[in-house]
């Protein structure tokens, strides 16, 4: 508190010593004050010869009048000037005058004036500060506006001023030449009549999507709302539509590479798959029949036992190349898919997994079951097989389960394991890096669901994709 008054009147002394002697009514005041006191000099020196009009006390009560004057005119600084120039005037005369009470009443009539200007002098010195500031600050925000409105004019993006109600308040050049009307026409006209109740209704709760619209060349055109509410005036908002086309024109290319690049992985896996089981499995048919024909031979009187048990072994071994070759076949093209659909595809694919690497899988299908379209399927069926493949791998899991849910609009795909958990820096800032995983979700992506991965409810990982369906 002690600190603050110092502060107070150190600040107060600062602005104090620093009088306006520039300014020539500065000096006017001044001279007005040596006038009021020659004359109270002269009342003084005369005694009792009394002036006509004034005596030496009412001439000193008019010091009154150029201090508030310095005080209103230049504040604190020319206010304690002025007053400590009626002090040196006036005090001076405290001798000469008759009676201690005439003595008292000119003293006190100086810290009159001294405690007038220090504080009449303040006060308007900070009026004038508060006013000044005032009017910067709304010279800046004049300034503001213009800027403001130069760039809603100026802007290439098509902005609109909507109401709480939905109405157009204003828009700029921009938005008529998108919508197609003057900006006459639109300031008044519905959100809802220009873009749709939906996409409106969307846009009002803050959850807007491009909008699709047809442009003046009979060719598409697509727009991303950007609203903001900040400045748009009590309950209403701002609607800035980005043109999005080349964008989601390009983002259509990219969608087009990747089908054909997908399109062609899936055909040359069922040329590899055909080549599979039309050369390397018939020759193992072939050498089956050979070794067949070699045991019936070894099978007469006193057979050596080595050859017996050798021809077996491999015969045993025949076997197993032949099982993988099949295996690795219906992986890379499995012939239940096309014939039989998805959950037919999907119990084998799981039964084949069941037991391998001491990992548990089972199948959970709800709903009723339907088939796809053969893209969705297919698509399925491979993320479906990637996950597996990385729970097998990599989730040192003792069980997974894989889920099928046939709902109304959209089929989702599951899978649940008990493992070790994502690893660190597979996921990072939402964004995924393991091919595995950027590959299902681009699958997930050209079917036009969503894919999702993360921790499973209780330990391990969980995999969800939803696609949509007629």
């Amino acid at each position: 508190m002690k600190a603050a008054v110092n502060g107070r009147l150190r600040e107060v002394v600062r602005r104090s010593l620093r009088p306006p002697l520039a300014d020539w009514r500065f000096w006017l005041i001044q001279a007005l004050v040596i006038l009021i006191g020659v004359l109270y000099w002269a009342a003084v020196l005369a005694g009792p010869v009394r002036l006509p009009l004034f005596g030496s006390g009412e001439l000193l009560a008019l010091d009154l009048l150029p201090v508030v004057y310095a005080a209103l005119n230049f504040g604190l600084a020319g206010a304690l000037a002025t007053a400590v120039w009626v002090s040196v005037l006036s005090l001076p005369s405290v001798p000469l005058v008759a009676g201690a009470e005439r003595a008292s009443s000119i003293i006190a009539e100086v810290v009159l004036f001294l405690a007038v200007a220090l504080f009449v002098g303040d006060r308007v010195e900070r009026e004038i500060r508060l006013r000044r500031e005032a009017e910067s600050a709304r010279g800046a925000m004049l300034l503001s506006e213009a800027r403001l409105r130069s760039l809603f004019e100026n802007s290439p993006a098509a902005t609109l001023l909507v109401a709480a109600d939905g109405a157009v308040r204003e828009a700029n050049p921009a938005a008529a030449a998108v919508f197609g009307r003057a900006r006459t026409e639109l300031v008044g006209a519905a959100l809802a009549d220009l873009l749709g109740i939906e996409p409106a209704a969307a846009i009002a709760a803050g959850a807007p999507a491009v909008i699709e619209r047809a442009d003046a060349g009979g060719g598409r055109r697509f727009l991303r709302p950007v609203v903001s509410r900040a400045g748009s005036g009590p309950d209403g908002y701002q609607v800035v539509f980005l043109d999005v086309s080349e964008e989601r024109r390009r983002l259509g290319v990219k969608d087009a590479y990747a089908a054909y690049v997908v399109k062609g992985q899936e055909e040359e896996r069922a040329r590899i798959a055909q080549e599979l089981h039309d050369e390397p499995l018939q020759t193992l048919v072939h050498l089956y029949r050979l070794l067949d024909r070699l045991a019936g031979s070894a099978s007469g009187p006193d057979p050596p036992e080595d050859v017996r048990r050798g021809i077996g072994e491999a015969r045993g071994v025949a076997e197993g190349i032949a099982e993988e070759l099949r295996r690795l076949a219906r992986g890379l093209r499995p012939a239940s898919l096309e014939d039989l659909g998805l959950v037919a595809a999907l119990e084998r694919l799981v039964s084949d997994t069941d037991g391998r690497a001491d990992l548990r899988a089972e199948l959970c299908v709800a709903g009723p079951h339907r088939r796809l379209d053969p893209l969705q399927e297919l698509g399925l069926f491979r993320i479906a097989q990637e996950g597996l493949r990385n729970v097998e791998r990599h989730a040192r899991a003792s069980r997974v389960e894989v889920g099928l849910h046939f709902a109304v609009e959209a089929v989702v795909l599951t899978l649940e394991d008990d493992g070790c958990g994502l690893p660190a820096g597979v996921v990072t800032d939402g964004q995924l890096r393991g091919l595995g995983l950027v590959g299902m979700q681009e699958r997930a992506a050209l079917l036009g669901g969503r894919f999702h991965i993360g921790p499973g409810p209780g330990r391990g990982t969980r995999l969800e994709v939803r696609i949509p369906v007629a």
